[in-house]
């Protein structure tokens, strides 16, 4: 942490490379097609969807509770926990 960033930090500047790649997307996509070819929103969805295929699948919550009790004396268990909840929600 002395030479990186917090990581709060680190998700904020993970989002706004985030932000900034699919601003580029659009940007660099024509305005219009002269031809058969794909609109820039076909593109950008065949993208995205491409994209969410690679994306694992959610995380089962039973295996990980069980492997990693929730215990105070293991403050990151319950962390992994709420992060594994979070993740499935975000998908």
């Amino acid at each position: 942490e002395i030479f990186g960033l917090h990581d709060n930090a680190d998700i904020t500047s993970a989002q706004n490379e985030t932000y900034a790649l699919f601003a580029n997307i659009i940007a660099l996509q024509p305005r219009s097609s002269a031809g058969g070819g794909k609109s820039r929103e076909e593109i950008i969805s065949d993208w995205a969807n491409d994209l969410r295929k690679r994306i694992p699948g959610t995380i089962p919550l039973d295996p990980v509770t069980k492997k990693y009790p929730t215990m105070y004396e293991e403050s990151m268990n319950t962390v992994l926990t709420q992060e594994v909840i979070r993740y499935n929600k975000l998908l």
